[in-house]
């Protein structure tokens, strides 16, 4: 998932792009189980809040609110207009197949999410397995709408 959101944040600052990364890791760590959590991105929230007053993740006070949203809300079903949000809550819908969920495109928000294959990519990143950390880092840090 961290890759799908990685790959619909081209053209993205770096700060940026690492909240989505962020996100991507942390969106799902509190999840209790499978089906219904509706406090999982609650808890992930304060999961990130903790992390950073623990200094294992650094965030400034802005980056690291804009995570927290990102996280408490992103199984509530809404859409943003915040690009970093966006991305973060199409990743996460784009991967709702593996759970027998198809995604409603009324609920993406980036135009990236809503363009044919989008959802097929998402797919074969999921079956390709986890990316390794050195590719993701890579995305983080790659620029421009040619970005992969």
């Amino acid at each position: 998932m961290t890759e799908t959101g990685l790959e619909l944040t081209n053209g993205l600052d770096v700060g940026d792009r690492l909240l989505v990364f962020c996100f991507g890791l942390l969106h799902d760590t509190r999840r209790e189980n499978e089906t219904v959590d509706p406090e999982h991105g609650l808890r992930a929230e304060r999961f990130a809040h903790e992390l950073v007053d623990g200094g294992g993740l650094v965030l400034d006070e802005g980056q690291l609110e804009r995570l927290a949203g990102a996280l408490r809300l992103h199984s509530d079903g809404l859409v943003s207009g915040d690009p970093v949000t966006g991305a973060c809550w199409d990743a996460d819908r784009l991967h709702l197949p593996r759970a027998g969920i198809e995604p409603d495109p009324a609920r993406l928000s980036t135009t990236a999410a809503l363009e044919p294959g989008a959802l097929s990519r998402a797919a074969e990143l999921r079956d390709e397995g986890a990316a390794h950390w050195e590719t993701l880092v890579a995305r983080i840090h790659a620029h421009g709408a040619d970005a992969p």
